[in-house]
């Protein structure tokens, strides 16, 4: 009974959708961090699943690379449905500056570092960021809304189209 009881629950945990949130920092020079994870470079991000608000949350993350960041923005909130998967993920993207510090290479990442925003686009490999990016740097005073399908083979589908949340 009780192997029931713990199986149901892990099972119905599973089934909860979540948040994750991305954090595209600018420095001075108008350039963005990237970090190589997995050998791709990507926006940093991470589960957001702690019991924190959000700024205090944005502030972890940027510790986690070395740095102290100012000026948080909502830039868009995105749904995103995974074709092997049965919950959605609602994905935050804020903007930040730069404020202080240096550089650190989070262990779970392989490298990184400042790109210009071109260059960045060039080096990330998922379509779907790419996209988003180009939407927030282009438009950085909307939020922006949108739903993605991400199927197994990499490709992407929008399910609802880029549209302003304000």
């Amino acid at each position: 009974m009780i192997l029931v009881f713990f199986c149901s629950l892990h099972l119905t945990a599973q089934k909860d959708n979540y948040s994750f949130l991305k954090l595209i920092v600018f420095n001075k020079e108008n350039k963005i961090m990237l970090v190589k994870w997995k050998g791709a470079w990507e926006i940093p991000g991470t589960r957001y699943n702690q019991p924190v608000t959000l700024s205090r949350f944005i502030d972890t993350l940027a510790s986690e690379h070395g740095i102290t960041v100012q000026d948080k923005e909502l830039n868009g909130l995105f749904t995103f449905e995974y074709e092997n998967r049965t919950t959605f993920t609602i994905m935050y993207y804020y903007t930040t500056r730069y404020k202080a510090g240096e550089l650190i290479t989070p262990e779970s990442c392989e490298e990184i570092g400042w790109f210009a925003v071109e260059q960045a686009l060039n080096l990330i490999p998922y379509r779907e960021m790419r996209l988003i990016l180009t939407q927030i740097t282009n438009n950085p005073v909307i939020v922006w809304g949108g739903a993605i399908k991400k199927y197994n083979d990499q490709s992407i589908q929008f399910t609802e189209n880029f549209y302003p949340l304000h």
